[in-house]
Protein backbone atom coordinates (compact mmCIF):
# COMPACT_ATOMS: atom_id res chain seq x y z
CA UNK A 1 0.00 0.00 0.00
CA UNK A 2 1.47 3.08 -0.93
CA UNK A 3 0.92 6.19 1.32
CA UNK A 4 0.74 9.53 -0.56
CA UNK A 5 1.52 12.80 0.79
CA UNK A 6 -0.12 15.95 -1.22
CA UNK A 7 1.83 18.97 0.31
CA UNK A 8 -0.57 22.15 0.19
CA UNK A 9 0.96 24.96 -1.81
CA UNK A 10 0.16 28.92 -0.83
CA UNK A 11 0.19 31.93 -3.37
CA UNK A 12 1.08 35.22 -1.56
CA UNK A 13 -0.66 37.98 -4.09
CA UNK A 14 0.05 41.89 -2.77
CA UNK A 15 -2.97 43.78 -3.64
CA UNK A 16 -1.16 47.09 -3.23
CA UNK A 17 1.62 48.62 -5.69
CA UNK A 18 4.24 49.45 -2.74
CA UNK A 19 4.88 46.73 -0.42
CA UNK A 20 3.21 46.76 3.39
CA UNK A 21 4.90 47.58 6.44
CA UNK A 22 2.23 46.32 8.47
CA UNK A 23 3.57 43.89 10.90
CA UNK A 24 2.91 39.74 10.15
CA UNK A 25 1.23 37.44 12.32
CA UNK A 26 3.64 35.05 12.86
CA UNK A 27 3.17 31.34 11.41
CA UNK A 28 2.30 28.64 13.60
CA UNK A 29 3.95 25.75 13.56
CA UNK A 30 2.90 22.08 12.99
CA UNK A 31 2.66 20.46 16.19
CA UNK A 32 4.93 16.95 16.37
CA UNK A 33 3.90 13.98 15.44
CA UNK A 34 3.51 12.01 19.06
CA UNK A 35 6.32 9.53 19.00
CA UNK A 36 5.26 5.32 19.34
CA UNK A 37 6.06 4.08 22.59
CA UNK A 38 7.42 0.18 23.08
CA UNK A 39 5.69 -2.10 25.48
CA UNK A 40 6.28 -5.13 26.84
CA UNK A 41 3.84 -7.96 26.40
CA UNK A 42 3.75 -12.24 27.06
CA UNK A 43 3.57 -14.79 24.30
CA UNK A 44 2.39 -18.37 24.71
CA UNK A 45 4.16 -21.28 22.91
CA UNK A 46 2.73 -24.24 23.44
CA UNK A 47 5.23 -27.02 24.98
CA UNK A 48 2.69 -29.93 25.19
CA UNK A 49 -0.88 -29.99 23.50
CA UNK A 50 -2.56 -33.78 23.73
CA UNK A 51 -6.13 -34.57 21.63
CA UNK A 52 -8.43 -36.69 23.05
CA UNK A 53 -11.59 -38.13 20.81
CA UNK A 54 -15.16 -36.99 22.51
CA UNK A 55 -15.25 -40.56 24.89
CA UNK A 56 -11.59 -39.17 26.70
CA UNK A 57 -9.38 -41.91 24.55
CA UNK A 58 -6.35 -40.41 23.25
CA UNK A 59 -5.68 -39.14 19.50
CA UNK A 60 -2.56 -38.05 19.33
CA UNK A 61 0.18 -35.49 21.23
CA UNK A 62 2.94 -33.16 20.65
CA UNK A 63 5.78 -31.73 22.36
CA UNK A 64 7.25 -28.54 21.12
CA UNK A 65 11.02 -26.84 22.29
CA UNK A 66 11.58 -23.61 21.31
CA UNK A 67 14.86 -21.15 21.15
CA UNK A 68 15.22 -18.61 23.09
CA UNK A 69 13.96 -16.09 20.49
CA UNK A 70 10.46 -18.24 20.56
CA UNK A 71 11.57 -20.21 17.02
CA UNK A 72 10.18 -23.74 16.86
CA UNK A 73 13.47 -25.82 17.84
CA UNK A 74 11.77 -29.23 18.05
CA UNK A 75 8.46 -30.83 17.58
CA UNK A 76 7.36 -34.64 18.23
CA UNK A 77 4.38 -35.64 17.06
CA UNK A 78 2.90 -39.34 18.97
CA UNK A 79 -0.45 -40.92 17.37
CA UNK A 80 -3.24 -42.31 19.46
CA UNK A 81 -0.98 -45.27 20.82
CA UNK A 82 1.96 -43.14 22.05
CA UNK A 83 3.86 -44.20 18.75
CA UNK A 84 6.35 -41.50 17.64
CA UNK A 85 5.47 -40.50 14.05
CA UNK A 86 7.06 -36.99 12.72
CA UNK A 87 10.03 -35.26 14.42
CA UNK A 88 10.34 -31.89 13.35
CA UNK A 89 13.63 -29.96 14.62
CA UNK A 90 14.83 -26.02 14.00
CA UNK A 91 18.16 -24.32 14.03
CA UNK A 92 19.32 -21.49 12.21
CA UNK A 93 20.36 -21.28 8.88
CA UNK A 94 22.20 -17.80 7.86
CA UNK A 95 20.40 -15.08 9.08
CA UNK A 96 17.21 -17.43 9.12
CA UNK A 97 15.50 -20.66 10.46
CA UNK A 98 15.49 -24.24 9.21
CA UNK A 99 12.77 -26.65 10.19
CA UNK A 100 13.62 -30.04 9.04
CA UNK A 101 10.76 -32.86 9.11
CA UNK A 102 11.59 -36.70 9.79
CA UNK A 103 9.01 -39.86 9.42
CA UNK A 104 10.04 -41.43 12.65
CA UNK A 105 9.60 -44.58 11.54
CA UNK A 106 11.44 -43.96 8.65
CA UNK A 107 14.25 -42.03 9.19
CA UNK A 108 13.46 -40.09 5.93
CA UNK A 109 13.15 -36.33 5.66
CA UNK A 110 9.76 -35.34 4.36
CA UNK A 111 10.19 -31.95 3.87
CA UNK A 112 11.98 -28.40 4.76
CA UNK A 113 10.64 -25.00 5.91
CA UNK A 114 12.88 -22.07 5.56
CA UNK A 115 12.12 -18.92 7.37
CA UNK A 116 13.68 -15.41 6.32
CA UNK A 117 14.03 -13.48 8.92
CA UNK A 118 14.11 -8.98 9.56
CA UNK A 119 15.96 -7.56 12.15
CA UNK A 120 13.80 -7.83 14.58
CA UNK A 121 12.57 -11.20 14.48
CA UNK A 122 9.98 -10.98 12.29
CA UNK A 123 8.77 -13.54 9.57
CA UNK A 124 9.42 -12.17 6.01
CA UNK A 125 9.62 -15.04 3.79
CA UNK A 126 8.22 -18.35 4.53
CA UNK A 127 9.47 -21.31 1.64
CA UNK A 128 7.99 -25.23 1.71
CA UNK A 129 10.75 -27.38 0.49
CA UNK A 130 10.69 -30.79 -0.98
CA UNK A 131 13.57 -33.02 0.41
CA UNK A 132 15.53 -32.53 -2.44
CA UNK A 133 14.88 -28.81 -1.61
CA UNK A 134 13.28 -27.74 -4.67
CA UNK A 135 10.68 -24.95 -3.33
CA UNK A 136 6.88 -25.64 -3.08
CA UNK A 137 4.76 -22.78 -2.01
CA UNK A 138 6.44 -19.48 -0.70
CA UNK A 139 4.61 -16.86 2.09
CA UNK A 140 5.91 -13.36 1.87
CA UNK A 141 5.03 -10.52 4.21
CA UNK A 142 5.18 -7.53 4.92
CA UNK A 143 5.05 -4.93 8.19
CA UNK A 144 4.17 -1.84 8.66
CA UNK A 145 6.09 0.81 10.80
CA UNK A 146 4.47 -0.81 14.14
CA UNK A 147 5.29 -4.15 12.93
CA UNK A 148 1.95 -4.87 12.23
CA UNK A 149 1.50 -7.34 9.52
CA UNK A 150 0.19 -5.90 6.58
CA UNK A 151 0.49 -7.93 3.64
CA UNK A 152 0.67 -12.04 3.31
CA UNK A 153 1.59 -13.18 -0.31
CA UNK A 154 1.29 -16.82 -1.32
CA UNK A 155 3.01 -18.04 -3.93
CA UNK A 156 3.46 -21.47 -5.70
CA UNK A 157 6.98 -22.97 -5.73
CA UNK A 158 8.00 -21.33 -9.09
CA UNK A 159 6.88 -17.67 -7.61
CA UNK A 160 3.79 -17.37 -9.18
CA UNK A 161 1.08 -15.49 -7.31
CA UNK A 162 -1.65 -17.33 -5.81
CA UNK A 163 -3.32 -15.18 -3.22
CA UNK A 164 -2.89 -11.81 -1.70
CA UNK A 165 -4.27 -11.03 1.81
CA UNK A 166 -4.05 -7.20 3.25
CA UNK A 167 -4.61 -6.40 7.05
CA UNK A 168 -6.11 -3.52 8.13
CA UNK A 169 -5.99 -2.13 11.65
CA UNK A 170 -7.41 0.67 14.07
CA UNK A 171 -5.48 3.00 16.05
CA UNK A 172 -5.31 0.47 19.22
CA UNK A 173 -4.13 -2.12 16.67
CA UNK A 174 -6.80 -4.34 16.26
CA UNK A 175 -7.04 -6.12 12.80
CA UNK A 176 -10.46 -4.48 11.98
CA UNK A 177 -10.21 -5.91 8.25
CA UNK A 178 -9.19 -8.59 6.28
CA UNK A 179 -9.20 -8.55 2.59
CA UNK A 180 -8.26 -12.01 0.45
CA UNK A 181 -7.75 -11.10 -3.22
CA UNK A 182 -6.87 -14.26 -5.67
CA UNK A 183 -3.68 -14.19 -8.15
CA UNK A 184 -5.47 -11.68 -10.27
CA UNK A 185 -6.15 -9.68 -7.71
CA UNK A 186 -9.80 -10.02 -7.50
CA UNK A 187 -11.40 -9.62 -4.47
CA UNK A 188 -12.60 -13.20 -3.27
CA UNK A 189 -13.38 -12.66 0.31
CA UNK A 190 -13.74 -9.57 3.08
CA UNK A 191 -13.46 -10.64 6.81
CA UNK A 192 -14.85 -7.78 9.13
CA UNK A 193 -13.61 -7.72 13.14
CA UNK A 194 -15.24 -6.03 15.62
CA UNK A 195 -13.75 -5.37 19.21
CA UNK A 196 -15.73 -4.17 23.01
CA UNK A 197 -13.95 -0.68 24.63
CA UNK A 198 -11.49 -3.55 26.34
CA UNK A 199 -10.30 -4.30 22.77
CA UNK A 200 -11.30 -7.29 22.70
CA UNK A 201 -12.57 -9.24 19.54
CA UNK A 202 -16.45 -9.90 19.81
CA UNK A 203 -17.59 -10.42 16.04
CA UNK A 204 -16.17 -11.75 12.75
CA UNK A 205 -18.21 -11.59 9.78
CA UNK A 206 -16.85 -12.72 6.28
CA UNK A 207 -18.15 -12.20 2.91
CA UNK A 208 -17.92 -13.46 -0.61
CA UNK A 209 -16.95 -11.27 -3.62
CA UNK A 210 -20.88 -10.25 -3.64
CA UNK A 211 -20.82 -9.25 -0.40
CA UNK A 212 -23.02 -12.24 0.87
CA UNK A 213 -22.59 -12.90 4.93
CA UNK A 214 -20.84 -16.29 4.41
CA UNK A 215 -18.97 -16.68 7.87
CA UNK A 216 -20.39 -15.43 11.35
CA UNK A 217 -18.51 -16.07 15.08
CA UNK A 218 -19.31 -14.54 18.12
CA UNK A 219 -16.65 -14.91 20.78
CA UNK A 220 -17.68 -14.63 24.68
CA UNK A 221 -15.51 -13.54 27.02
CA UNK A 222 -15.25 -13.59 31.21
CA UNK A 223 -12.91 -11.75 33.64
CA UNK A 224 -10.89 -11.17 30.10
CA UNK A 225 -10.45 -14.25 29.16
CA UNK A 226 -12.20 -15.59 26.07
CA UNK A 227 -14.31 -18.79 26.95
CA UNK A 228 -16.01 -19.31 23.59
CA UNK A 229 -15.86 -19.04 19.94
CA UNK A 230 -19.31 -19.92 18.33
CA UNK A 231 -19.76 -20.06 14.49
CA UNK A 232 -23.21 -20.29 12.91
CA UNK A 233 -22.78 -19.30 9.42
CA UNK A 234 -21.86 -21.55 7.36
CA UNK A 235 -22.71 -24.27 10.37
CA UNK A 236 -22.99 -24.68 13.97
CA UNK A 237 -19.51 -25.04 15.22
CA UNK A 238 -18.00 -24.21 18.79
CA UNK A 239 -14.66 -24.28 20.81
CA UNK A 240 -14.93 -23.50 24.53
CA UNK A 241 -11.63 -22.60 26.16
CA UNK A 242 -10.91 -23.60 30.14
CA UNK A 243 -7.69 -21.71 32.21
CA UNK A 244 -5.47 -21.61 34.74
CA UNK A 245 -4.57 -18.98 36.48
CA UNK A 246 -2.55 -17.71 33.27
CA UNK A 247 -4.74 -16.00 30.47
CA UNK A 248 -4.17 -19.09 27.56
CA UNK A 249 -6.25 -21.88 27.39
CA UNK A 250 -5.20 -24.91 29.11
CA UNK A 251 -8.29 -26.98 27.88
CA UNK A 252 -10.48 -26.56 24.39
CA UNK A 253 -13.41 -28.62 23.68
CA UNK A 254 -14.52 -28.49 20.07
CA UNK A 255 -17.57 -28.90 18.90
CA UNK A 256 -20.11 -29.28 15.71
CA UNK A 257 -23.74 -28.65 15.28
CA UNK A 258 -23.61 -29.52 18.73
CA UNK A 259 -21.60 -32.43 19.67
CA UNK A 260 -18.22 -32.54 20.60
CA UNK A 261 -15.81 -34.03 17.85
CA UNK A 262 -12.29 -32.95 19.81
CA UNK A 263 -10.43 -32.06 22.88
CA UNK A 264 -7.48 -30.44 23.90
CA UNK A 265 -4.99 -30.21 27.05
CA UNK A 266 -2.09 -27.77 26.57
CA UNK A 267 0.77 -26.62 28.53
CA UNK A 268 2.83 -23.79 27.84
CA UNK A 269 6.39 -21.80 27.65
CA UNK A 270 5.82 -18.14 28.24
CA UNK A 271 7.82 -15.96 26.79
CA UNK A 272 8.41 -12.09 26.95
CA UNK A 273 8.61 -9.71 23.49
CA UNK A 274 8.30 -6.08 22.65
CA UNK A 275 6.29 -4.12 20.39
CA UNK A 276 5.51 -0.61 19.04
CA UNK A 277 2.00 1.24 19.71
CA UNK A 278 0.48 4.13 19.43
CA UNK A 279 0.53 6.76 22.65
Amino acid sequence: MKLILFAAAVLLVSCASTPSTAPQAPVAKAAPAPAVKAVSYEVALPTSVKTFYPNGDPSGSQILQYSASGLLSRQETYNANGVLVEVRTGKAKGDGWRVTVVNAQSGEVVSLEDLALGTKGEVLTQTFLSPKEIPQAINEFAYDSLGQKTVWLAKSGSGGLQARTVYTYDKNGNNTKTEVFDGAAKLTNVFQSTYDAKNRLVKRDGYNESGVLVEQTTSTWKDDRKVKDETTLPFLRSFEYSYDEKSAPTGIVASVRGKIVEKQVLTYQWFTKTKLVNP
